[in-house]
């Protein structure tokens, strides 16, 4: 479970290389890696002259190094690292290859990746994970790729990074909706790349809650579950001779929404909740939510948190919180009767907890009473139980009902509602 970070956003204060207020909060999430410096401004991003401008590239003759922000009001290279080390997650480092694609400097933005992966060496940190560029398919990027010019750059990048570090791992970024884009990537260049990473954004400009709640399980671009995205895509990969490639989704959230229909923090973290439950039944390798923070509107109860300003954590950060006791334990099959119930459930590593998450999108009744038996294991208590519905009401031990003993038990679940039981 990982989370964006993007550089010119997140201040000393709040992160203070990890042992600030943000970075306490953080930490606590169990996270598995940060994305750094986040998406687009990777393709503008000069490692060794940060400017806080997080869309001006320093190499285009034209940048106005006066509107350059302060050092505490972003986050460099280093307090990264330092954010990595204190919170031992898997460093996830971008490489700008868009500067020396649109400046014809391609040589120097080689020597640049360089230089950065040396400098983390000696800084402590061996970055296993890195990926090329952001979205090189989009006009907003630096430089905007066919997939043909894409594989090329990583053809001379990826040789010349191993030379470094043989050891990492390389992550490329193809385009979403159709597989138009990652066939003639894959054909040139799949030697050279070990994870593709499909940014998934639910209902781009729709994701309203009366959407969600239409839709008996989340799809993406109209080509299937969350859940079946992983199949769908290492299909391709496999189709295209390297079934050794494995998806990642290193931006992902509900998208956009018009502004009379915007969800609530609650409906939010609701929706997300069904999507990233969706991805871990899938045996999804590794994910990125984006934003952490952002300070236009548009994007403030998609967060975790509201803005750069306040930091106080939201229903998103609390709903993400839920899962940080269960990451490194045992997912283990579970199945149900009828539809629009999504479901998930993990067996401690010692065997003696289980947890089991409930997402309710039934819309004709008010609440369901769910009838649940583990097979192999005798219920001494339920030892916790969380949720919240969308109205941000937080849902404890009431929902739980009298009756069974041993092998099962009852419990009510709202419409509308994400639950988490903690058993022993």
């Amino acid at each position: 479970m990982g989370f964006n970070i993007v550089y010119c956003y997140e201040g000393d204060k709040a992160w203070d290389s990890g042992s600030g207020k943000v970075g306490e909060e953080m930490r606590r999430l169990n996270v598995g890696q940060y994305r750094y410096p986040g998406g687009t401004v990777v393709t503008k991003y000069h490692w060794e002259r940060p400017t806080g401008q997080g869309w001006k590239d320093t190499w285009d003759p034209s940048f106005d190094a006066s509107k350059n922000t302060g050092p505490s009001t972003f986050m460099d290279i280093d307090e990264y690292l330092e954010l990595v080390k204190k919170h031992k997650t898997d460093a996830l480092v971008g490489i700008n290859m868009g500067s020396g694609m649109k400046y014809n400097r391609v040589q120097d933005g080689v020597d640049e990746a360089i230089r950065l992966m040396k400098h983390c060496i000696s800084k402590g940190v061996k970055v296993k994970y890195y990926y090329l560029d952001n979205e090189p398919y989009q006009p907003d990027a630096n430089f905007t790729y066919t997939p043909e010019q894409y594989a090329d750059m990583v053809n001379i990048y990826v040789p010349a990074m191993k030379k470094i570090d043989p050891g990492i791992k390389i992550i490329v970024n193809t385009q979403p909706r159709t597989d138009a884009y990652i066939r003639p990537l894959l054909k040139k260049a799949g030697k050279n790349i070990d994870y593709v990473d499909v940014h998934m954004y639910w209902k781009w400009r729709n994701a309203t809650f009366a959407n969600w709640t239409s839709e008996p399980a989340m799809t993406h671009q109209g080509k299937g579950s969350y859940e079946q995205q992983r199949g769908i895509w290492e299909k391709v990969f496999a189709e295209e001779g390297f079934s050794n490639i494995r998806l990642v989704v290193l931006e992902w959230n509900i998208g956009p929404s018009p502004v009379d229909a915007a969800p609530t923090h609650a409906e939010a973290a609701l929706m997300v909740s069904e999507q990233f439950t969706q991805y871990i039944r899938s045996g999804l390798f590794m994910s990125c939510f984006w934003p952490l923070s952002w300070p236009q509107s548009d994007w403030t109860a998609r967060g975790l948190y509201p803005s750069q300003k306040t930091y106080e954590p939201l229903e998103m950060y609390r709903m993400f919180s839920s899962f940080s006791s269960v990451l490194g334990q045992s997912q283990v099959a579970d199945s149900h009767t009828g539809t629009r119930l999504t479901t998930l459930s993990v067996r401690s590593n010692d065997g003696k907890t289980v947890w089991i998450y409930l997402i309710n999108k039934h819309q004709e009744t008010e609440r369901v009473i769910a009838d649940l038996k583990i097979e192999g294991m005798t219920v001494n208590q339920v030892a916790a139980v969380w949720g919240f519905d969308r109205t941000g009401r937080e849902l404890g031990r009431e929902l739980l009902l009298p009756g069974k003993k041993g092998s099962g038990f009852q419990i009510n679940v709202p419409k509308n509602a994400f639950v988490k039981l903690t058993i022993r």
